[in-house]
């Protein structure tokens, strides 16, 4: 490599033996990956090397204020910065990490186990919800006002709606992967899990699109209302508007919006019209009134799936709600974003709109609200402690969603 290094690089190379000591010269190692690819790049394109220079700066410096303890007792291994204030020892990077040239450090599974967990947190299975309670509630809501209930058409709904959302997971981990906000704080990535194949990753969104839509497209032809095809594809565009090019609304902060939209009024009513006699699809006061909190309860995902993004997102100019408000602000949407869907359900009920069995049903859910809340307001200056904010809102909304369902049911009884 030397003959590709600039006089400036030599002397940081040989720097770093003398200014490390013996047991800090693994460090290297780290930085080594990168190099490599950093040479890759300047032996098939010269022109390149000038550009790269503060990279392999930057790949250096590092080096030189990360160093590697080790506990023989425990036979672990312990990466930490060397210029802490206070002496204390910070995690910094793993062994087995990958630098980027552009200096991202990105944290690769340790183990097989590790590669599992990211596996099952890139699936989502709990956000599968989002596609189903508006099929779930709206059937209820049907078999409720008119008597009728086709489970074989409700699951075949459901195994589309499934479809869609894997696109939808997909897609977004592809586009993400386009603008960086991915790389550094997002291992689950498929995108990443696979090596960086977005092309199989998109080929493989495309085809569950192309699946979920053309079994939605089939099953809504009988449809009595002939804005149900409409409007589920009117979502479906939503979803892509939301992150894919040259649109990404999620970058100007309308995501939440569209994800109102899209899974509350247009999808919960489209369902509705897609399983309820031709003659009585038609809207009304009450699959407006749960589409809307269904909705509601699907956005409070997104918009929890911010709070620990805030400096990623900001890097790469994605303006979400948390980056424009904060955590402090944005702490106090969510409360208020959970006291709106209450108070509606409560509006709802005393009204008529819906069976008061709904609103008793609902409350059994609150405290999966409070939990949210509560960790919310406790980590308010710690973003690593409000990754799983997003997991409790999923919780809740598949706990407030089941309710609904619940509620529904339990007042033909009455």
């Amino acid at each position: 490599m030397a003959h590709l290094l600039h006089d400036d690089e030599h002397s940081m190379c040989h720097n770093l033996q003398h200014l490390l000591p013996a047991e800090q010269l693994p460090v290297r190692d780290i930085a080594s990956n990168s190099l490599m690819a950093l040479r890759h790049d300047w032996s098939t394109q010269p022109e390149l090397i000038e550009t790269h220079q503060r990279d392999t700066a930057r790949l250096f410096l590092l080096a030189l204020v990360t160093y590697e303890t080790r506990s023989p007792s425990a036979g672990g291994r312990q990466w930490a910065s060397a210029a802490g204030a206070d002496g204390e020892l910070r995690p910094q990077v793993e062994a087995d990490s990958i630098i980027d040239p552009d200096g991202t450090v990105r944290l690769q599974p340790q183990s097989e186990e590790d590669r599992k967990d990211l596996w099952r947190r890139a699936i989502k299975l709990p956000m599968y919800s989002v596609g189903w309670a508006p099929i779930l509630v709206s059937a209820a809501a049907a078999f409720v006002q008119t008597g009728a209930f086709d489970p074989a058409r409700t699951l075949l709904l459901c195994l589309a709606a499934t479809a869609i959302i894997g696109w939808l997971n997909l897609s977004n981990d592809v586009f993400d992967g386009m603008t960086g906000v991915d790389r550094a704080n997002k291992p689950e990535s498929v995108v990443a899990l696979l090596g960086g194949n977005a092309r199989l990753v998109f080929g493989l969104a495309t085809a569950l699109l192309l699946a979920g839509g053309g079994l939605l497209f089939w099953l809504l032809q009988s449809a009595g209302n002939p804005l149900a095809p409409k409007m589920l594809y009117a979502a479906i565009a939503m979803g892509y508007i939301y992150q894919g090019p040259p649109f990404r609304w999620s970058y100007l902060g309308l995501g939440e919006p569209l994800c109102f939209l899209a899974f509350g009024p247009l999808a919960t009513c489209a369902f509705y019209f897609a399983q309820v006699p031709p003659a009585q699809a038609v809207f009304n006061k009450m699959i407006l009134g749960l589409s809307t909190l269904v909705g509601l309860t699907t956005t409070v995902i997104l918009f929890c799936a911010h709070f620990h993004q805030i400096e990623g997102d900001r890097a790469h100019g994605k303006l979400s709600p948390l980056v424009r408000l904060g955590t402090k602000k944005g702490t106090e949407v969510l409360k208020g974003a959970v006291g709106t869907t209450y108070i509606l359900a409560a509006v709802l009920a005393f009204t008529g709109v819906l069976p008061f069995s709904v609103l008793t049903s609902v409350i059994v859910a609150y405290g999966m609200a409070g939990e949210m809340v509560k960790l919310a307001e406790t980590n308010l200056l710690n973003p690593d402690g409000l990754k799983t904010l997003k997991f409790l809102a999923t919780k809740w909304h598949i706990a407030f969603s089941g309710m609904l369902v619940l509620g529904l049911l339990l007042s033909t009884l009455m």
